[in-house]
């Protein structure tokens, strides 16, 4: 297909596409292919005698940052890959969303859609032979170089250092970046040491919250969430990075991605790999949506116990301290209002008598922890009261979307597991 404009190529075929795919609304498809289209004029225009095909794959892990093909007619590149690569088209950080869909089976469900918006199935064949796993001697040699680097100083300087070559040698998913090697390597090595860094010192300890705060992005002082970064991929993706979030962190295929966070002992185990769309029908797999929310159902799982626990542990905490009655005392007026209101409307369907705090939003959790005349019985636990906060912002975008069945990404499932266990270290000591 020879594309005549960008307004030509979306009028005859992203709706159709985004239909056939059976993409929510969230994605915003046409939006992030206009974005990708300006970012990447320049490219085309030096490319007039390619044949070019500009698309959008969304789903999974980074939603997608702008994900861009071309195909070359050029005889001097040997695979449409290195013509990707050799352009630059394929951002980065379209890494895991491609290996997710592969992992669900939908290039092979949809290859009759895919082939006829252009998008050859050797893409995703060549795109895997991007990673690979190192030999012993380059993971010895990878694991030096990351030890001797600040990074690599500053976490041993804490906790030592982890076994980052033991690391490397026991992945089985191919995760080392051909292309730069250096910088995947280094952000495998900062898992592994983040990993380790929680599981050996206090999870709120402040020289750990400040090497934390180098790789998961400054999020101590009260944050605004744009509501944009819950719909536009683009908007998530920059506020992010506004905060200095290290986006390399979670440049990896998904398989990898998971089994790095295993070996870190940031999650306990491997999720069960996603069930693969067996359907040939482009209907059918919009009807096996559910299929394409394991992931993200699974963080919510995750952070339903989470905050189970989260709202024991202020509940014990302040009552042991105030009584049973410490919402009238020690939250503001609105607020337990809001509590009350929502408990009176559950109770109209349940004969369950809940505490109060069991109706609180997520947000309420840093209000009532952080308030200036309950810091005291909390100083204990989280060390300081931005440390407490930049925790539990660090999970509020993945709460909003896992509580509406929004895809989380990479980053997100990266923040959840890191911030989840240091909360659950923080609060069983109460326990001891």
């Amino acid at each position: 297909m020879v594309m005549s404009g960008a307004d030509d190529f979306f009028r005859n075929r992203s709706l159709t596409w985004k239909d056939k795919l059976g993409l929510t609304e969230d994605l915003r498809l046409h939006n992030a292919i206009t974005s990708a289209m300006a970012e990447h004029s320049r490219v085309f225009r030096d490319m007039e005698q390619h044949r070019s095909l500009f698309s959008a794959i969304a789903e999974h892990e980074k939603y997608f940052k702008q994900l861009g093909f071309a195909t070359s007619a050029s005889a001097s590149v040997s695979s449409l890959f290195e013509t990707l690569r050799a352009h630059e088209i394929i951002p980065r950080l379209a890494i895991g969303p491609l290996a997710d869909l592969k992992e669900r089976g939908l290039f092979r469900a949809q290859e009759a859609v895919l082939e006829s918006i252009g998008i050859n199935r050797n893409i995703l064949q060549n795109f895997e032979a991007g990673f690979r796993l190192p030999g012993a001697e380059e993971a010895a040699r990878l694991a030096a170089d990351f030890h001797s680097s600040a990074a690599g100083k500053a976490f041993a300087s804490l906790s030592g250092s982890a076994d980052i070559q033991r690391a490397m040698e026991n992945m089985r998913s191919p995760w080392l970046d051909v292309a730069n090697p250096l910088l995947s390597s280094s952000a495998f090595s900062a898992i592994q040491e983040m990993g380790r860094g929680i599981s050996i010192i206090p999870p709120f300890d402040h020289e750990l919250s400040a090497a934390l705060r180098l790789e998961l992005g400054d999020w101590r002082e009260h944050i605004e969430f744009p509501n944009s970064i819950y719909t536009d991929l683009q908007a998530r993706s920059d506020f992010y990075a506004s905060l200095g979030v290290n986006s390399a962190l979670t440049v990896m295929p998904a398989p990898a991605f998971r089994e790095s966070l295993t070996m870190a002992g940031l999650i306990d185990t491997l999720p069960p790999p996603i069930e693969k769309v067996e359907a040939e029908e482009p209907e059918q797999v919009a009807d096996d949506e559910e299929s394409g929310f394991r992931r993200t159902n699974a963080a919510h799982d995750r952070l339903q116990r989470l905050e189970t626990e989260l709202r024991g542990f202020i509940d014990e905490v302040m009552t042991e301290a105030f009584g049973p009655e410490w919402p009238k005392h020690r939250v503001p007026a609105d607020t337990v209002t809001a509590w009350r209101e929502r408990k009176q409307s559950a109770q109209r369907h349940t004969d369950a008598d809940l505490p109060l705090i069991a109706y609180a939003d997520f947000t309420d959790y840093e209000r009532v922890i952080c308030k200036r005349d309950n810091w005291k019985l909390f100083e204990r636990y989280f060390d300081r009261v931005e440390s407490a906060r930049e925790s539990l912002q660090r999970l509020y975008p993945i709460r909003i979307d896992t509580m509406h069945s929004r895809l989380i990404t990479q980053d997100d499932e990266l923040f959840l597991a890191v911030e989840q266990k240091r909360l659950v270290r923080a609060m069983r000591r109460r326990n001891r």
